[in-house]
């Protein structure tokens, strides 16, 4: 066994052990060191075992025998791409990584800028870089309310403004917690705006099963495209969960909020009728 066809064989398995044992120190990965190489595979494969997944799901590209394609949650979408270049004898020279960007999700492999060997970073640039970091561990496994995320955006708006220029463009890409903190502030800011204005959602929600639908997706359209269509319907678990506390899930985040429960719910209530 060559040591292309080893890499594939213990990436499949998830074997960071056997991975480690069977890379150099001498090959190029993605611009940054072999640890972190490993530590980002690692990630990968926490959220894969978490999905009780035995193997990580993986294929050659058919255009490209160099490109190494693997998935972790969708095993028929592979977010994960890795282009190999070779010796003769199958030995690697190098890795080049080109997972798009805004995927800062940990099963998706993304080399940020920072992270590249030879990077170097100011006192000021490390300052503003943990400011992001820390904000984004406020928010982030932690029971999202109203309350908090009200004084989470509120608390950090200085933040989001001194990291972007006068056409509202994001000054640093592809910098670690940087542009997560900016994509994630604009997540909460649109969450805000559904708090301050969820009055309407709530009383098209109780009168959904008062009139009939088509007259209720009539009276409640404006409200729909104007207000609401910036938000997409995430087979919300507002319909299914407990009325009681206004709990629900989206993805791994959870939710106690009575304004985005009714967000949540009249959304997919309007898209459903609408269109299922």
């Amino acid at each position: 066994m060559n040591q292309i066809q080893a890499f594939v064989y213990f990436l499949k398995r998830m074997d960071i052990t056997m991975l480690d044992e069977i890379l150099t120190d001498d090959i190029s990965y993605c611009g940054i060191t072999k640890a972190l190489f490993l530590d980002k595979l690692h990630d990968i494969f926490v959220c894969n075992l978490f999905l009780e997944n035995e193997t990580l799901a993986m294929k050659w590209s058919e255009s490209n025998t160099n490109c190494l394609k693997f998935s972790c949650w969708k095993l028929d979408e592979f977010e994960n791409t890795l282009h190999v270049t070779l010796k003769e004898d199958g030995s690697i020279i190098s890795f080049i990584n080109k997972t798009p960007e805004f995927s800062f999700h940990n099963s998706n492999f993304r080399v940020y800028e920072d992270e590249e060997i030879g990077f170097e970073k100011s006192i000021e640039f490390v300052m503003l870089q943990n400011q992001c970091e820390n904000a984004i561990e406020e928010i982030t496994e932690v029971l999202l309310t109203t309350e908090l995320i009200l004084n989470w955006v509120n608390k950090y708006e200085l933040l989001h403004q001194e990291i972007k220029d006068e056409e509202e463009l994001l000054l640093y890409t592809n910098i670690k917690y940087i542009e997560e903190f900016y994509w994630l502030w604009d997540s909460k800011l649109t969450e805000k705006k559904s708090i301050l204005n969820y009055k309407e959602a709530e009383i098209a929600v109780l009168e959904y099963d008062q009139i009939e639908i088509q007259d209720w997706l009539e009276k409640y359209n404006d409200y729909y495209y104007q207000d609401m269509c910036h938000m997409c319907p995430r087979n919300s678990p507002a319909i299914s969960l407990c009325d009681k506390d206004y709990s629900f899930k989206e993805g791994i985040n959870e939710y106690k909020s009575k304004e985005l429960y009714f967000t949540e719910k009249f959304i997919d209530l309007y898209f459903n009728a609408k269109y299922k």
